[in-house]
């Protein structure tokens, strides 16, 4: 019997010890995946700290810093933010005034976020460096939500803050992943409510990306595993 694993992920550890939620609920459902598929010992798991060598040939799991590290250093990929993509940018999603644009463009103090390196730039101010923006009108959300979609299918719901108990309209989150065509296979979408209206906020590449809770062992191997797959192939879920 060949007990070598299919796909080995790669969980980033920090100071001798695993830090984030993903990791944790990762390794739970490799081992119920292990379980279900027995013999056949499909996922592997290896360790390594960041500033360690990164060895090729795995999932990376880890921090945004230490997921862009192996892509660079493997692949020579750089992601950029998706932000809210382009398909998602009408008032009827956004409930607000969304543009993209320069540091030149912020006339007004803005909820402004970097379009050229994830989490370089993210700031409530009406003056930023120079670079490339998304620059979004500031409302009053009164709820935030993260939606977690694999296949072009919504698979999980999660509260990240605000109101637990004010639901967003699951029939508007759907409507957006309708629209949003070059998704990838896997990502987040995250939505607010304001003023009774739900809203999106942002969408990820699905690395790097707080869980709050959600933990589908049937799936979340496979999402980490294809986003990671179709991203260093240059494909998209429409291509697929």
């Amino acid at each position: 019997m060949n007990n070598k694993p299919l796909t080995t992920f790669l969980l980033q550890k920090i100071d001798g010890e695993i830090k984030h939620d993903f990791s944790f609920t990762l390794i739970e459902s490799i081992n119920y995946q292990n379980w279900i598929n027995y013999p056949t010992n499909i996922f592997g798991i290896s360790h390594v700290e960041l500033d360690d060598d990164l060895p090729p040939k795995h999932i990376p799991i880890g921090s945004v810093e230490f997921v862009l590290e192996y892509l660079k250093k493997h692949f020579n990929l750089f992601p950029k933010p998706k932000n809210i993509p382009k398909e998602l940018m009408s008032f009827e999603f956004t409930g607000r005034k969304v543009i993209n644009g320069t540091e030149k463009d912020i006339i007004e103090t803005s909820f402004v976020k970097s379009n050229d390196d994830i989490k370089k730039f993210t700031e409530y101010c009406k003056e930023a460096p120079i670079g490339n923006y998304q620059i979004s009108e500031i409302i009053e959300i009164d709820s935030e939500w993260r939606g977690f979609v694999f296949n072009n299918e919504l698979v999980g719901l999660q509260n990240y803050t605000g109101e637990f108990d004010l639901f967003p309209d699951v029939r508007q989150i759907k409507k957006m992943i309708r629209a949003y065509k070059s998704a990838p296979i896997a990502y987040t979408i995250d939505v607010g409510i304001s003023k009774k209206k739900t809203v999106i906020i942002e969408v990820h590449d699905f690395f790097s990306c707080g869980l709050y809770g959600f933990s589908d062992h049937r799936k979340l191997p496979f999402m980490f595993l294809r986003w990671f797959y179709n991203y260093t192939h240059n494909i998209n879920y429409n291509n697929k």
